[in-house]
């Protein structure tokens, strides 16, 4: 009876301090996870700002807003101030696909915008969403161009993308890395009825690593 005793409060003392851990690590909270030193007034002012346009309708960014256009988490990781600020103040110039609205934003609010972009792209989000694998020559660049450029708005890799254009989880099973260049210049030469906009203006080594990782998919 007595060992009874002994093991129940034992385990009692387990559960106790069990108990007392999982409620410290709910509760605690690293201040560098929340970026919270990092936002700024400029930070706060583009937050505003990015909710008062009703951007998040559309865009997602760190898992809130709409579906209806890409997420822009790590937009400002991948394009940089000087592209985002262009596109912002005239979309049309930059678009290849579907175009956004203009909304006719100040130059300051412009720079509060794009002051929200860059600290939600310092925000670690454990990988999530990951990247599409592909063969070993994967090239990483090559991903972060697909979803520069918006291409998962009509394409769908491994079940993650639009479906208004093919499937391209096994494209490089089925095409060569030239035949899918051609493809991003001139989407015409393969199929004259294509909906597909030309991404022949891009750079070079952008299109290069693009047309890599896509025929890395197998």
């Amino acid at each position: 009876m007595l060992a009874s005793h002994a093991t129940l409060r034992s385990a009692v003392r387990v559960n106790a301090l069990l108990f007392c851990a999982v409620t410290a690590q709910i509760l605690y909270r690293p201040p560098h996870k929340a970026f919270a030193a990092q936002i700024s007034e400029p930070v706060a002012e583009g937050k505003r700002l990015w909710i008062h346009s009703g951007c998040d309708r559309c865009h997602a960014i760190l898992g809130t807003g709409g579906h209806l256009a890409p997420d822009v988490t790590r937009t400002y990781a991948v394009r940089g101030e000087a592209w985002l600020r262009a596109y912002l103040a005239d979309p049309a110039r930059h678009a290849t696909g579907r175009r956004m609205p203009n909304l006719r934003l100040s130059p300051s609010a412009i720079t509060s915008i794009i002051a929200y972009l860059a600290w939600a792209s310092q925000i670690g989000t454990a990988g999530w969403p990951p990247a599409p694998q592909g063969d070993a020559g994967e090239a990483p660049r090559g991903y972060e161009m697909f979803l520069a450029q918006h291409c998962d708005a009509c394409h769908t890799i491994q079940g993650r993308g639009g479906q208004v254009g093919p499937d391209l989880t096994q494209e490089g099973a089925r095409h060569s890395k030239e035949w899918i260049l051609d493809q991003i210049n001139n989407p015409r030469n393969h199929r004259p009825d294509s909906i597909m906009f030309s991404f022949a203006q891009l750079p070079e080594p952008d299109k290069n690593n693009l047309a890599e990782y896509l025929a890395s998919l197998r």
